[in-house]
């Protein structure tokens, strides 16, 4: 019994066992956890998922920004290559480009050249002193190259924006206004931008009145000439205007004009003042013929007599030797003689001598024209009788060497003594 009852059990308990196998194997199973690594917690995650749905983004305004305000920064350089570009870039005429150059390109050469010549431009009376234009003054001085890579540099700006403009491209060549040398610096600036305006204003009424009457025309010009010529006085002080007259005087211009006539700046500077001061109490006397002056007897005596009071003025400020030297540096001839005696390397004092040995001549010559009591051959003998004493002596004093050059440069009044 005990041995049924043990068969059995053991058959109900495998018959236990394989449906709870069964049961197990139909129930849906979760996946197992990872195996832990030994010594560590084993966690297990579980991951939720949330989706949330937002509306549409808004596309962003896009707005277009405005041009900005002009701005001559945007174009300017100081390379004037890179400012024409950019003038041309921005629709900028080309004449226009030109103007703006132009005056830029003379503004600032006239400034440069200015500051090179300054200390030279003060000494307006010492050049004349010296004997020298102003513009010799640079002679053999480092300004004078200065100057001259100046000048270069200019003209080769001016030829490259002919280049790229396709026209003569006009600036002003920066001169040395000897006149306005005494000024300060922002005066003669102020002077140039004045004159250029005035420039302008005189082309403009010139179109303006290019169809007017005459008389319309010349009155036009008349009231512009006046309303300049005032603006212009107003940038100067009375001592300054005074001096820049007295600069461009002809009284002025006839003493730099001297020849072999050395004093000191004051000197001739008062010289010259003291001229325009007696022609301007005695001026000169007007001829009533002036095709034929010197036939007209009243003209000659006034002439005369006027002369003969500036020999007296003259004599009396210089001494009886000064004066001398004064009128022979005034003397054309003379000019020309000094001139053939640099040529010929000899001294200043041989042309003197050449020019006394000329004037004595020449004066012999004509009181024999005007000697009544000759006969006409008797006139004609003795005036070839006075070219040849004349010639030979000229050609002692001149020298074999120099004769061939003195009948070519300075001997046209020989032919003259005997015609």
């Amino acid at each position: 019994m005990s041995l049924r009852r043990y068969i059995l059990g053991t058959v109900t308990a495998n018959l236990a066992l394989v449906g709870a196998l069964l049961w197990q194997t139909a129930r849906p199973s979760a996946p197992a956890p990872a195996p832990a690594p030994r010594g560590k917690l084993a966690v297990t995650t579980r991951v939720s998922t949330e989706v949330v749905i937002e509306p549409a983004a808004r596309l962003p305004e896009v707005k277009v920004p405005r041009s900005p305000p002009f701005q001559w920064s945007s174009v300017e350089s100081t390379n004037y290559f890179v400012c024409l570009t950019n003038l041309l870039a921005i629709g900028c005429p080309k004449e226009t480009a030109r103007d703006i150059l132009e005056a830029r390109v003379a503004d600032e050469f006239r400034v440069r050249l200015r500051e090179l010549v300054r200390p030279f431009n003060a000494q307006f009376w010492q050049s004349v002193a010296d004997g020298k234009a102003l513009g010799k003054m640079l002679d053999g001085t480092p300004t004078e190259k200065e100057v001259e890579e100046l000048t270069e540099e200019q003209k080769r700006i001016q030829a490259e924006l002919q280049a790229v403009l396709g026209k003569e491209t006009k600036t002003d060549k920066p001169g040395r206004n000897e006149q306005f040398g005494h000024l300060a610096e922002e005066k003669q600036t102020g002077l140039t931008t004045l004159d250029g305006r005035h420039a302008k204003e005189r082309e403009a009424l010139n179109r303006e009145v290019a169809k007017a009457p005459p008389a319309e025309r010349a009155a036009k010009q008349k009231e512009l000439r006046e309303r300049q010529g005032t603006e212009r006085r107003a940038l100067f002080s009375d001592g300054e205007w005074a001096e820049a007259e007295l600069r461009r005087s002809p009284q002025a211009r006839q003493v730099r004009e001297l020849r072999g006539y050395a004093d000191k700046p004051e000197n001739l500077r008062a010289q010259a003042e003291a001229l325009r001061e007696f022609d301007t109490a005695h001026p000169r006397p007007t001829p009533r013929d002036p095709k034929r002056p010197f036939d007209d007897p009243d003209f000659n005596a006034k002439l005369e007599e006027r002369e003969t009071q500036r020999k007296a003025q003259l004599t009396a400020r210089l001494g009886e030797a000064g004066f001398a030297t004064f009128e022979r540096g005034s003397d054309p001839r003379f000019h020309t003689l000094l001139k053939l005696a640099r040529r010929l390397e000899v001294q200043p004092a041989s042309a003197a001598q050449w020019l006394e040995l000329q004037t004595a001549s020449q004066k012999l010559v004509r009181q024999t024209r005007q000697n009544a009591g000759l006969a006409d051959d008797a006139r004609a003998v003795a005036l070839l009788a006075i070219r040849v004493e004349t010639e030979r002596t000229l050609q002692a004093a001149v020298g074999a060497r120099g004769w061939s050059a003195y009948q070519r440069h300075a001997g046209d009044w020989l032919k003259q003594l005997s015609d």
